[in-house]
């Protein structure tokens, strides 16, 4: 019987999520009234008609000035605030914590439900993640748009479906050449053994015309990264940024590799500090002016270390553990009286200080950076931590405007797609998010999701909800299968 029950919700699972037709997407629809925030830094738009046919956006004005087809269904927006959907950079959404066996049935209609539309994930199953994405964009299947990495490329460890082990330059050219002959859209690395590999895989990759990023490894600045072709730079705290900021980075990279060699982790906070103390602000401009030099970009996940740092913020009855299986909810649940993660807290809250405040310097000096979340770290709940993020983001000296534009137009910039989406503007992938209140005023207020759009298919709250409902009754599933 238990069987059958487990069957029975994956199929209601996986049948909701087609229910909402891809035929939706090749009808005509009109919004009306809506306030529109386009992304491109103009002033919010009153009272805006929005036309889209067949997925894309074919026309944005004012009532008086647009005919609306016959046979178009309209919708009335009036009070409400149409965007571009919401890119989250940094997922992992087929490997680590989360299983393809039961992901996609949880976290793709999680992460739609809160406005996301499109995302990167930076470490999985590249074969599940490519047949996601063909389906995605085929239209039988319900999600974001993807855009995968495949196995992060790693030092040491196991070959397994996220993780891609290499132990020389050789082989780092030989995992570029196949992760490209496979699909993967991009490289990513986590580690290196040697500085020789990393330089190998941004030869290889450029060779192949094909991005890398990733961690930095400790062996190398955040300025020969850059200069190497990196396209990205991922988190500053695990790729010890600060050490490209100190006078006394020629001193202290040799300690953090040979810690880290060790597996020293006091060492490892101790340089962290120093790092942090020895600021240089002739360093920060010569790095700074090198990564708008290249086209660095830099993704902080602030989110995901804020919730490392404070465990006591942690709540075992939190409602959003409804769409965690019970066996990993039950694994997270256990960490929070884990002393080990009490005992690192302090630590790791003075350095989401330090993330917060590079952050905000990169900003204003001009650097792009990319919200991402890192979900599906401990208690990193994919869509709720994208809304932390972009909260983050504020706290560290964006505007709300700002914000807005990092995770939509700066998105879609970074990945060459600036002419897709990312904007709501004439000719662009009608992939949106209507909200009722207005995310200038508050940020928080991009949670207070009224509708999505996705592909020109309108799924208002109602669906939404049934979205997540779907996604709750998957991730119980699971757990029938657990003794």
């Amino acid at each position: 019987m238990r069987s059958r029950k487990i069957l029975f919700l994956l199929l209601v699972a996986l049948l909701i999520v087609p229910s909402f037709s891809s035929a939706e997407a090749s009808s005509q629809l009109a919004i009306t009234h809506v306030t529109v925030i386009d992304a491109t830094g103009r002033p919010p738009q009153p009272d805006q008609t929005v036309l889209i046919e067949a997925g894309h956006i074919t026309r944005v004005g004012t009532r008086a000035t647009i005919k609306i087809p016959k046979t178009a269904r309209t919708i009335d927006a009036s009070g409400k605030f149409l965007l571009p959907g919401f890119w989250d950079m940094h997922v992992h959404l087929a490997g680590i914590n989360a299983d393809p066996s039961w992901s996609q049935q949880v976290l793709l209609p999680l992460l739609l439900a809160n406005g996301i539309t499109g995302v990167r994930d930076m470490g999985g199953d590249l074969d599940t993640l490519l047949s996601w994405q063909r389906d995605a964009e085929s239209g039988t299947l319900l999600a974001p748009h993807i855009v995968a990495a495949g196995p992060f490329l790693a030092a040491s460890g196991k070959r397994t479906p996220e993780q891609y082990p290499i132990h020389n330059a050789e082989e780092a050219r030989a995992a570029v050449d196949d992760l490209k002959k496979r699909g993967a859209n991009f490289i990513k690395i986590i580690s290196m053994p040697s500085r020789e590999a990393f330089f190998a895989v941004a030869e290889e990759s450029k060779k192949q015309n094909i991005p890398f990023v990733g961690h930095l490894p400790f062996e190398i600045g955040a300025i020969e990264a850059s200069d190497a072709g990196m396209r990205s730079i991922e988190h500053f705290l695990y790729s010890a940024f600060a050490l490209s900021f100190s006078s006394k980075e020629a001193e202290l990279r040799p300690r953090l590799v040979q810690a880290e060699k060790n597996g020293d982790s006091r060492a490892w906070e101790q340089i962290a500090h120093e790092a942090d103390a020895t600021y240089s602000p002739e360093k920060a401009a010569a790095l700074i002016q090198t990564l708008k030099k290249n086209g660095t970009w830099v993704t902080p996940t602030l989110t995901s270390l804020d919730i490392t740092a404070h465990p006591e913020d942690w709540k075992s009855d939190d409602p959003l553990l409804a769409f965690v299986p019970p066996a990993l909810r039950r694994e997270w649940r256990d960490s929070i009286d884990d002393p080990q993660i009490k005992q690192h807290a302090a630590w790791l809250g003075r350095q989401a200080a330090n993330d917060w405040k590079l952050t905000g310097e990169l900003h204003h000096a001009g650097v792009p950076l990319l919200v991402g979340s890192d979900s599906l770290d401990p208690f990193v709940i994919p869509g709720d931590s994208f809304h932390h993020e972009l909260a983050e983001f504020v706290r560290a000296g964006f505007t709300p405007m700002e914000a807005l534009q990092a995770a939509t137009r700066g998105a879609a910039q970074f990945l060459g797609r600036d002419k897709e989406f990312g904007t709501v503007e004439t000719s662009h992938s009608a992939d949106l998010v209507l909200l009722t209140a207005n995310p200038l005023e508050n940020i928080a207020n991009t949670r207070k999701v009224w509708a999505v759009i996705r592909n020109g298919g309108y799924y208002d709250r109602n669906a939404l909800d049934r979205l997540l409902a779907s996604a709750k009754e998957a991730a119980a599933a699971v757990s029938e299968n657990k003794p």
